[in-house]
C-alpha cells in the first residue's frame, strides 16, 4: 500500500516547467531588488505574466512579458538585454578619454564606459595619459566635456577625473538601507567599503583648478554621475544642455540563457545632500541646442577665465 501510494503521489506531481520558473526568477528579482517595487501589485502582474507566456517552449519567449512588468516599474534605466546585447564589446573597441590644449586652458573629454573589467585598465591608463599630457601646459582651467557619456560604468570615469575633484566625498547613492560615499583618496575611488583596482595619482600643476562642466541630452547614467561629482563644488560649473535624466545606480542580474536583467536599484545623491533620479538634470548655464562645440566651449571659456587664478 505504501508503494501504490508513493506511485500516486508521483503521478500528480507537477512536472518541471524551466520557461516559467525563468520567468519567476526574472520577476521575483525586480520585485526583490527595484527601487519602484512598490508601484506594481506583484500578485497580479505575476499571474498575468505566467497566463502570456502559455504555450511558450524556450525563455526569449517570456522577454515581452518581463518587459510589460518592467514597464509597471515605470523607471526608464530598469531594463532587459538579450543575450547578444549583454556580451560585452571587445576591449579595444571601447572609446577611452582623449585631450586637448588651447591658450591657457585644457580640455578632457570623458567617453561612456560599458561595464567591461577586462577594459577598464585600459580606459584608466588612456584617461590617466590624457590628463598628463594637458597638465604638462599647466592650465589655469580645464574643461570637462560629458555630452555624448551615454554612461555605462562610473568607477573608471570617477578615477578620470579624479585630480580635478579632489579628495573626500564626491557624491552618494541613496538606498533603503542608508547612504553608500563615493569616496576619492589619493587618485583612488571607494564606493562604500569597496575600493577600485586601478588609481589616478597624478598630481595637477596646478592643484584645485576651476572646472566647466559640458553636458547634452546624451548625458546619461553614470556620465550623469560623473557630473554629480562636480555639483556642489564652488570651483565648477555647468555648460550646455539637460542630461538624459537617469542619475540612478543599476545592477546588472545574469539570467541562465545569456540575457541580463539590468535593475535600478538606488538614486545619485550630489555633495550637498541633493538626490536625483529620472528628472534631467539642468546645466548651471543653458546653451541653445544650436549652439555648435565652437559656441559651447567658447562660453566655458569665458567663464572659466573669470575664476580665481585663471
Amino acid at each position: 500500500m505504501v508503494l501504490v501510494g508513493g506511485l500516486a503521489t508521483a503521478a500528480t506531481a507537477p512536472r518541471p516547467d524551466p520557461v516559467r520558473d525563468y520567468l519567476l526568477n526574472a520577476l521575483g528579482l525586480l520585485r526583490a531588488n527595484s527601487i519602484d517595487q512598490k508601484s506594481v501589485d506583484w500578485p497580479r502582474a505575476e499571474a498575468e505574466a505566467v497566463r502570456e507566456i502559455a504555450g511558450v517552449t524556450e525563455p526569449a519567449g517570456t522577454y515581452s512579458a518581463i518587459r510589460n512588468v518592467i514597464a509597471e516599474l515605470g523607471n526608464p534605466h530598469t531594463y532587459l538585454r538579450g543575450p547578444n546585447a549583454a556580451r560585452p564589446p571587445a576591449p579595444s573597441t571601447i572609446e577611452v578619454p582623449s585631450s586637448r590644449t588651447f591658450g591657457d586652458l585644457a580640455e578632457l573629454t570623458v567617453p561612456g564606459f560599458l561595464a567591461n573589467p577586462a577594459a577598464a585598465g585600459r580606459y584608466v591608463s588612456a584617461g590617466v595619459a590624457a590628463l598628463a599630457a594637458a597638465d604638462a601646459n599647466r592650465p589655469c582651467g580645464w574643461i570637462v566635456d560629458l555630452r555624448a557619456n551615454d554612461g555605462g560604468d562610473m568607477h573608471p570615469m570617477l578615477t578620470v577625473v579624479a585630480p580635478l575633484l579632489g579628495d573626500g566625498v564626491v557624491g552618494s547613492f541613496a538606498a533603503p538601507d542608508g547612504p553608500t560615499p563615493w569616496t576619492l583618496r589619493s587618485g583612488r575611488l571607494t564606493v562604500g567599503t569597496a575600493s577600485t583596482t586601478e588609481s589616478n595619482p597624478l598630481q595637477l600643476a596646478r592643484p584645485r583648478p576651476p572646472v566647466a562642466v559640458l553636458t547634452s541630452s546624451r548625458t546619461a547614467s553614470s556620465g550623469e554621475a560623473t557630473l554629480i561629482a562636480f555639483r556642489g563644488l564652488a570651483r565648477a560649473a555647468t555648460f550646455g544642455q539637460p542630461t538624459a535624466g537617469l542619475a540612478t545606480g543599476n545592477v546588472p542580474f545574469p539570467l541562465s540563457d545569456g540575457a541580463m536583467l539590468v535593475i535600478t536599484m538606488v538614486h545619485d545623491v550630489d555633495r550637498t545632500g541633493r538626490v536625483y533620479g529620472n528628472t534631467p538634470i539642468p546645466p548651471d548655464h543653458p546653451l541653445p541646442a544650436t549652439a555648435t562645440t565652437d559656441e559651447v566651449i567658447a562660453a566655458a571659456s569665458a567663464w572659466l577665465h573669470t575664476q580665481p587664478g585663471c
